[in-house]
């Protein structure tokens, strides 16, 4: 039997700079960074693999065009990297929220999905 740890960390959070929200912007930029870094590796190996096998996959790239299908997988893909890119400034407000005496809390929230159906190159 194995027990779900919680996501939440207890206890305040490290902070290097004095300026508000440079932590957690800084935090984002590492998250963006380490999923960049990521994709690039696995998109060069995926390219070198499909090469030594007499595919080559750049012009097939460039032409593919996405389906409903393809956009439907994309979108979630986009969803969980800005909720894992954010998590930091979620985890902040939710914080703030908690902290905040009843009656004083204020919510934002905005739409940053995108609708776009082109293959980006990195």
């Amino acid at each position: 039997m194995s027990a779900e740890l919680p996501r939440m960390a207890r206890g305040r959070r490290n902070r290097f700079f004095e300026a508000e929200g440079v932590d957690e912007l800084l935090s984002m930029v590492m998250e963006l960074t380490a999923e960049v870094a990521t994709l690039r590796e696995r998109l060069y190996v995926t390219e070198r693999v499909l090469e030594q096998n007499g595919l080559a996959v750049g012009e097939g790239i460039e032409r593919y065009q996405i389906s409903d299908e393809d956009d439907a997988w994309l979108t979630a893909e986009r969803e969980r990297l800005l909720s894992t890119v954010l998590r930091t400034v979620e985890s902040r407000s939710r914080d703030a929220r908690e902290a905040a005496p009843v009656g004083e809390e204020s919510g934002n929230k905005g739409d940053s999905t995108g609708d776009s159906k082109s293959v980006r190159a990195a």
